[in-house]
């Protein structure tokens, strides 16, 4: 019943697509049974998850661990080594494209992936300013967490992860 379903939706999307001059891409198009596999689309990952707590199935959706990768890869060509402009300016161009990421991310089971890039922040962070300073070690004393996020003002993702329920409804 359900494979009818998807299939006629299939259909009618290849006709109004093609009504209007454009095709779908055969190569990318599938249907998939979100129930027992997971797929990605539009950087979210949507796949059978299970509560940790109750230990309860669910089909949830998260942020791609691709798409966490290549924001990383992002904020490693803000924070390189050849960065020589004044540190205001690139914790504001690295907080900027943390909000950023952090809107269109906003919904679905999102701690795994906020705390991972937290993490990666603050250890390249941690890691500019050292070869900036010329700090021997890795600088975590010097540049403590709580340095970075109270002093420097370094946006944390889990903080502000507080979603209402109807937030992707409005």
């Amino acid at each position: 019943m359900l494979t009818r379903v998807a299939e006629g939706a299939l259909a009618w999307t290849r006709r109004v697509m093609g009504a209007i001059g454009l095709t779908l891409n055969e190569a990318k198009t599938c249907i998939r049974d979100a129930h027992r596999e997971s797929f990605d689309f539009l950087g979210y990952t949507f796949a059978p998850m299970v509560y940790r707590r109750t230990g309860w199935g669910y089909l949830g959706l998260a942020p791609s661990k691709r798409r966490v990768k290549r924001f990383k890869q992002t904020l490693r060509s803000v924070l390189h080594a050849g960065n020589h402009a004044p540190l205001d300016e690139v914790l504001e161009e690295v907080n900027r494209k943390l909000r950023g990421w952090a809107r269109y991310f906003s919904i679905g089971t999102l701690a795994p992936a906020y705390r991972s890039v937290d993490r990666y922040t603050e250890a390249l962070l941690r890691k500019f300013l050292v070869r900036r300073h010329k700090v021997p070690g890795r600088g975590t004393r010097p540049f403590s967490n709580r340095y970075l996020y109270e002093d420097l003002g370094l946006v944390r993702l889990q903080e502000g992860r507080r979603v209402s329920r109807l937030h992707a409804l409005t």
